[in-house]
């Protein structure tokens, strides 16, 4: 090629790129609703390329020269260290026997019925905890959005807040605090944190997404396919486990979540037929998109988590909360700061009256939930967790149906029937096969120490008949 024809296709590059950043800054400074979806992705991408960026680097740096940042005390190098490496010299040492994935889960089915109540104590405890925390939530959250709150210069003046993602901010920071106050505490029950810190910016950046995208898909999708896709969380979150985690389900298990998603649409449907929370009747390609993102980034956060939880020695769950709490507050802080409403906030909370109480509450209410929440997927999974969230939804309509004295229909009722008798014949199945295991097991050596007393007796026997079959040697020859 000349040289004229790659002057010209360098000055196109530059004339589109230099077009293309005017848009982008001129995008900045309009409101959300007169953007596309695909570019105000692209502008939160790029608030948060502005730290992730940087971050890269720096870890590629401190990971070429980790000797360098190895010192016996704690110190600032240390820091970085522990954020680009980690601490691997704390790692278990392998035994050399494999455990398989299907032991992993196999394992966490209780063997006696003590085990059996501890557990179903645990997950009920756990279950109450994120509906007690989650209601609260929506109930703060809806109050900070559509209440208004009076001035404290001028009582007669009523205003809204409107800023989603500083309520956020809040409920990272305060989540960070708690998180770090319970560590700070328990220090030495702490286990080494073996994995680099940075893996925790995977699952802040991951479940922002799929927030962004859930809310973002009710403005292009239909109420019943919000129900189906949201139905249909579990089958995801096992594809998703197979992908991240190395986790191998059988057939029957992907049968189970399957019908699962099944009877939690059929319910769902059948008793929200009006569709309540969302105007669209249709369905748009972009919102098959949105909630393809949604599912998508959702189950990869569960299985992630479940990945670090598996860690040997494992992360605890105030590690992943501090962890992934501490990367949220730095991507929120960002985009506050970029889009410029992080000190609007923080005025509107200084002369508005109860605003900054209901956010306080709010903060509590989702720093508890994460703790109920991480507690699930280090005990029993992600499967159980999504399961736990598609039964929330539906006892919520339940609940709802019996307070203002509606009536469930037919189909309703079978979809619920469904749900918890795929459940239970699943729990089920578990449990026998956890039963049959060590059965199987002592039959097999058993039946190994029969043969080997056999070959035994057999071989002394032989040993015998030919000693007095081999006749004397003679003491003289001639």
């Amino acid at each position: 090629m000349d040289p004229l024809s790659w002057g010209r296709g360098w000055y196109a590059i530059q004339s589109f790129s230099g077009s293309f950043i005017q848009y982008l800054i001129e995008a900045r400074d309009k409101p959300p609703d007169e953007l596309v979806w695909p570019l105000r992705l692209l502008l939160i991408l790029l608030g948060y390329s502005t730290v992730a960026v940087p971050a890269a680097l720096l870890i590629c740096y401190v990971r070429r020269n980790r000797h360098a940042f190895e010192t016996p005390y704690f110190s600032f190098r240390q820091l970085l260290r522990s954020f680009a490496v980690g601490n691997p010299e704390y790692q278990l040492i392998p035994t050399g026997e494999k455990q398989t994935s299907v032991r992993k889960e196999a394992d966490l089915i209780p063997q006696t019925r003590a085990e059996c109540t501890s557990a179903i104590l645990t997950l009920l405890g756990c279950f109450g905890g994120i509906q007690l925390t989650l209601v609260a939530m929506g109930y703060l959250q809806e109050q900070i959005i559509t209440g208004g709150y009076r001035r404290a210069d001028r009582l007669d003046v009523e205003e809204k807040f409107g800023e989603t993602q500083f309520l956020i901010f809040c409920n990272r920071i305060l989540a960070l605090v708690l998180s770090f106050l319970i560590i700070a505490k328990d220090w030495t029950k702490q286990p080494p944190h073996v994995p680099p810190l940075y893996v925790h910016s995977y699952t802040s950046f991951s479940n922002t997404i799929s927030s962004w995208c859930q809310y973002e898909a009710l403005k292009y999708v239909s109420f019943p396919t919000q129900t189906i896709c949201k139905a249909s969380k579990v089958v995801v979150t096992m594809l998703m486990g197979r992908l991240v985690r190395g986790q191998k389900y059988s057939w029957f298990d992907y049968g189970c979540g399957c019908t699962i998603a099944f009877g939690a649409s059929l319910f769902l449907l059948s008793s929200s037929s009006k569709g309540a929370g969302s105007t669209i009747t249709y369905t748009s390609f972009s919102g098959m998109i949105l909630m393809a993102g949604y599912l998508l980034f959702d189950a990869f956060t569960l299985n992630w988590q479940k990945a670090l939880f598996d860690t040997k020695p494992k992360v605890s769950k105030y590690q992943m909360m501090f962890g992934v709490n501490f990367f949220s507050a730095i991507f929120c802080a960002v985009s506050l700061i970029e889009q410029g409403t992080l000190w609007s906030s923080l005025r509107f909370g200084a002369v508005h009256i109860g605003f900054t109480r209901d956010v306080f509450l709010l903060s509590l209410s989702g720093a508890f939930g994460q703790i109920f929440i991480y507690w699930t997927i280090e005990r029993f999974g992600p499967i159980v967790f999504a399961v736990i969230m598609t039964i929330r939804q539906m006892l919520s309509i339940v609940l709802s149906t019996i307070q203002f004295g509606h009536e469930l229909n037919f189909w309703a009722a079978v979809g619920f029937s469904i749900v918890f008798l795929a459940i239970f014949v699943d729990i089920h199945k578990k449990y026998s096969d956890k039963k049959r295991v060590p059965q199987r097991s002592c039959f097999k050596l058993l039946t190994q120490y029969v043969e080997q007393s056999k070959q035994s007796y057999l071989k002394i026997v032989s040993t015998k008949t030919h000693r007095n079959l081999t006749p004397p040697l003679s003491s003289t020859t001639t």
